[in-house]
């Protein structure tokens, strides 16, 4: 029996992430939202997961994406009877541009709530936050689609830029998303984006009203006006010039100030945390301010103190150098120079001593004295001044240095659990998962640089990348329901509880299937070697099996 070997494919991890998109329904919602050509051999579903597996493969996005499907078994990673020729650049751009002209926010964003409803996600607690990604272009004819334009880069300085706003739970898992222009500001994405929340939202019939947890920005009228339309609450970190926030540090100050006892937000040695609450008022909206104060300093915060200690005594040093060399001729004088000294210093942490000292030298007079004429004294005053380090003042001002102001909308009860001030910590130190999401957009190995000339099919990019986060992030949670504390996975002698999706992703990097054409015609599929015990863990675990490869 001649048996031929029809093909050998590298059937990674991909087909684990084109199981997970089947299985949350983007490629079905994708055919509903998005018009299907008839006389097209592709369809739009098609094109975007091809470059959702693309971003997640680690290529750069859309460069030579014919020749690398090519390589892909397309019959189990997309749907039978497609082919890589059917995916040429010409096919991906026209589906680039019906994705751009069904509306890729509102795409988006369907299947955003739906993969809440799908994973059973609480629709409770939710972080905000904006980050910039530089193009490369000119990009000057202006677009109604997307203004690529110059804006506060986090990034790559002087290029121009768009911008991804997120927001999303403690998963990293986002609720909403958007691609806009490259100078919108935080102060002006907030409270719009807030609108189109509490529109999702009430599409999933959600009561009782939602968190919002955010930075600085935040804190703005609109947003709070938009707060309280949405029926949500606002927790974010109240920026020091404010007044009240001024007056909540001052009280910080107080002797009779009621601290609480000190806390740590995480099982794991760390910092250190005190606090005590007071109130304020805002645009008309009553606020619960919670002064923070950490046992761990900012390294820029510590070397801003030590140099202001540092150039302290050195105004010092010189300030007792130039009075040393400066006689006075009655005490009064030296007395009323050393209160001018004192208040030019206005010495902050150190401990001043200035010690006025007499002495007798010659007097000085016109002319050439006589030969024989007796030498005639005089009393004069030096200055002296010594400085010691205050440490306690030192230590006050780390301590000032280290507080930080978070003010909310929240009741001290809101769903049958206490907002106080560790817990009020710790939803806010929660904004990192926000943020983490942001460090996978710039990652290069998943999101590279972006080489599209029109802004409209740039803006659709960017949506791809953020649905392939989504994917990544839905990924990681269904693993780590399974890989925990109390069933940890060794890899290369490492111990994991929380693995990463890309440290599953590495466990499959080299699996193969070779694809059998046996004498009748049909085709056989086997592994080239069997999965490891902890691959077939992972398969088990996901609630996949190898019938996704086979």
């Amino acid at each position: 029996m001649h048996i031929n070997i029809h093909a050998i494919y590298p059937a990674t991890y991909l087909n684990m992430v084109s199981q997970l998109m089947k299985e949350l329904k983007l490629p079905t919602l994708i055919d509903q939202l998005v018009p299907i050509d008839a006389q097209c051999q592709t369809r739009p579903s098609d094109i975007v997961q091809l470059i959702i597996l693309d971003m997640l493969s680690g290529r750069q996005a859309l460069v030579h994406l014919e020749a690398w499907a090519g390589q892909l078994d397309l019959e189990k990673l997309i749907r039978p009877q497609l082919a890589a020729h059917q995916l040429n650049d010409d096919a991906v751009g026209r589906h680039l541009d019906r994705l751009y002209e069904a509306g890729m926010q509102e795409v988006v964003s369907s299947f955003l709530l739906q993969t809440y409803q799908i994973e059973k996600l609480p629709l409770r607690l939710f972080h905000g936050d904006t980050t910039s990604k530089s193009v490369y272009g000119a990009y000057e004819s202006p677009s109604d689609a997307l203004n690529i334009t110059h804006g506060y880069s986090r990034d790559r300085i002087g290029a121009k830029q768009i911008q991804f706003g997120l927001i999303g739970n403690t998963d990293g898992i986002p609720l909403y998303a958007d691609v806009h222009d490259g100078n919108t500001s935080d102060k002006e994405w907030n409270p719009d984006v807030l609108q189109k929340v509490h529109k999702q939202l009430e599409k999933a019939e959600l009561t009782g009203g939602f968190v919002y947890v955010a930075d600085s920005a935040a804190m703005t009228q609109d947003t709070l006006k938009q707060v309280k339309n949405a029926n949500a609450y606002l927790l974010t970190r109240a920026p020091n010039q404010l007044n009240i926030v001024k007056e909540a540090l001052r009280l910080a100050d107080q002797p009779e100030t009621n601290w609480s006892e000190p806390f740590q937000c995480t099982e794991k040695t760390g910092a250190t945390y005190r606090c005590f609450e007071t109130t304020g008022h805002y645009y008309g909206h009553d606020l619960r301010l919670l002064v923070v104060e950490s046992s761990a300093l900012d390294k820029r915060k510590e070397h801003t103190i030590a140099k202001r200690v540092q150039t302290e005594a050195d105004k010092i040093a010189e300030m007792d150098k130039q009075y040393r060399k400066t006689p006075f001729h009655c005490e009064a004088d030296a007395k009323q120079a050393l209160l001018a000294c004192e208040k030019e210093l206005a010495v902050r942490f150190h401990t001043l001593t200035a010690t006025v000292t007499v002495s007798e030298q010659p007097k000085k007079k016109r002319g050439r004295p006589k030969k024989d004429a007796p030498v005639e004294m005089e009393r004069v005053y030096h200055i002296t001044l010594q400085a010691e380090v205050d440490k306690e003042a030192v230590a006050q001002e780390r301590r000032r240095a280290a507080r930080f102001v978070l003010a909310t909308t929240l009741p001290e009860q809101w769903l049958d659990r206490t907002m106080d001030g560790p817990e009020l910590l710790a939803l806010y130190k929660g904004q990192i998962h926000i943020e983490m999401n942001f460090a996978f957009l710039k990652d290069p190995y998943y999101t590279d640089e972006i080489y599209l000339k029109k802004p409209e099919r740039v803006q659709v990019l960017g949506y791809l990348f953020l649905l392939a986060l989504v994917i990544y992030r839905v990924f990681q949670r269904r693993i780590r329901q399974f890989i925990t504390e109390a069933q940890p996975m060794k890899i290369s002698g490492r111990k994991l509880t929380k693995p990463t999706s890309q440290v599953i992703f590495q466990l499959f990097q080299y699996v193969q299937v070779v694809v059998f054409e046996l004498p009748d015609g049909t085709k056989h599929r086997q592994f080239g070697k069997p999965l490891t015990y902890d691959q077939q863990r992972v398969l088990k675990g996901l609630g996949m099996d190898e019938s996704i490869y086979l």
